[in-house]
């Protein structure tokens, strides 16, 4: 299957001064981000928050210019933001947000605002195509005269949907887009995207720290540390035998029967993004960690059973210092 979208070491730097009048300090939100996402296909990226997620999701749609590495949208470069170029290729690329109520305007209604993609890149924005694409998201035609505040928040997030899919992307960037549902809703916008990915044949980037959501979606899944990569593959090796410690952790972290009192509880907190550590970013935390991962950053490696790991342990594994 021929590749969409291609990701190569993105790195994005951000700056943070350190008190009023402290000296400005280099924040790396990504540190070498790799990835490719397929046609049709789902890439589930997971980790903890401040992470790097939300700031991949951006810079593959051209939302912000990468510090260093590039984006390729089948084949080519994606164009300098701004241009003529670029804004007919976001036409093929739209972003569906966390919170459906931030991402809707509350004066305008619903129906105008799903209409506004086609005017913008000057599509036929008909009440009968706004209709269509209400009634595909599971909403009624009259929905299109409400506004934000008179929908529940499943049916906002649909709206937000119906939206997304109005100019028919061939990429959707789903950032977070079920943490601020109903566990039942959930469920139901989650099962609303596979049928849509299934009709559409459209791929999808869907960022969330929800693992079973992620197993559920997603055709392959890619695990983030403190802007980096650590683990990708196929959703059953990744989530049922995780190589990286980090990703055993958070699948310990999943409720399931066979792993009671199996739980992982990492020591500390996330190291602070201006401050990492040397070697292995996750080291500091890691229980298993070795004189080498203090000293040497690991590569992301591809191991016999197809998964692209991380770790010096996961390559070549030696004994525990003490």
């Amino acid at each position: 299957m021929s590749a969409l979208l291609e990701a190569r070491e993105l790195v994005r730097r951000y700056w943070m001064r350190r008190g009023p009048f402290g000296k400005a300090a280099e924040v790396r939100a990504l540190d070498g981000v790799s990835l490719t996402l397929e046609k049709g296909r789902t890439l589930g990226l997971v980790g903890e928050s401040g992470c790097g997620k939300s700031t991949t999701g951006r810079l593959v749609l051209g939302l912000e210019a990468p510090d260093a590495g590039g984006v390729d949208f089948e084949g080519a470069p994606m164009p300098r933001p701004g241009t003529s170029a670029w804004r007919a290729q976001r036409a093929r690329m739209q972003m569906v947000f966390q919170d459906p109520l931030g991402a809707l305007d509350r004066r305008l209604t619903i129906g105008t605002q799903v209409a506004e993609p086609l005017v913008i890149h000057g599509q036929p924005a008909d009440a009968a195509r706004v209709a269509s694409l209400l009634t595909e998201v599971g909403l009624r035609e009259d929905h299109g005269a409400r506004y934000p505040h008179e929908l529940s928040g499943g049916q906002r997030q649909r709206a937000v949907l119906a939206r997304a899919l109005a100019t028919s992307p061939d990429l959707l960037v789903c950032d977070e887009p079920i943490s601020a549902l109903d566990v039942s809703i959930q469920a139901q916008v989650m099962n609303l995207l596979m049928e849509l990915q299934a009709r559409r044949g459209m791929a999808m980037l869907f960022i969330s720290h929800d693992l079973r959501a992620v197993r559920q979606v997603s055709h392959r899944v890619a695990v983030m540390y403190l802007g980096r990569i650590v683990e990708e593959g196929e959703p059953d090796e990744v989530l049922h035998d995780p190589a990286h410690p980090y990703a055993r952790a958070l699948v310990s972290a999943i409720p399931h029967p066979s792993r009671r009192g199996q739980r992982i509880l990492l020591s500390g907190d996330p190291p602070n993004p201006a401050d990492r550590p040397t070697g292995c970013a996750f080291h500091p935390r890691c229980s298993e960690a070795i004189a080498r991962c203090r000293v040497e950053s690991p590569a992301l490696l591809p191991r016999p059973d197809g998964r692209m790991v991380a770790c010096h342990l996961a390559h070549a594994p030696v004994a525990k210092a003490a």
